[in-house]
């Protein structure tokens, strides 16, 4: 039996940013959605339940924080890894982060290489979690 696929949910309102990142994380064996808003994004997060989200914090409507800050706060999704993506390098953004419980926060444009670890190390983690429940 061949390991299953993960998927990762893209909330981000720059269509840019979704096709560049969509393909790299496809090209390492991922199964991606996208959500060009954090509405959009709230709805796939409930529907699909992804193994992790990365999301964006300057969205116009909901931004990432309530994004993040509902999703923690819900039965069914509060313990999906949330990576937010943000221009903003500002410390209190990312405390801000912290406090609403994302797992990890990285500046664009950031490191391939260490977001690739970092989500792969978050998603083993996950999995281990739930097997020991």
């Amino acid at each position: 039996m061949g390991a299953v696929m993960k998927t990762i949910l893209i909330i981000d309102d720059d269509k840019e940013v979704l096709d560049i990142t969509k393909i790299r994380l496809q090209k390492h064996g991922y199964r991606v959605l996208v959500a060009q808003n954090g509405e959009e994004g709230l709805i796939q997060a409930y529907q699909e339940k992804p193994n992790l989200i990365l999301l964006d914090i300057t969205m116009p409507g909901k931004d990432g924080f309530a994004v993040l800050k509902e999703l923690k706060g819900s039965d069914i999704t509060w313990n999906i890894p949330i990576f937010m993506l943000t221009a903003k390098s500002e410390t209190s953004s990312m405390i801000d982060s912290q406090n609403c419980r994302a797992t990890d926060y990285f500046i664009k444009p950031f490191n391939w290489e260490e977001l690739l670890r970092n989500i792969r190390k978050s998603i083993e983690m996950t999995s281990e979690n739930d097997l020991s429940l």
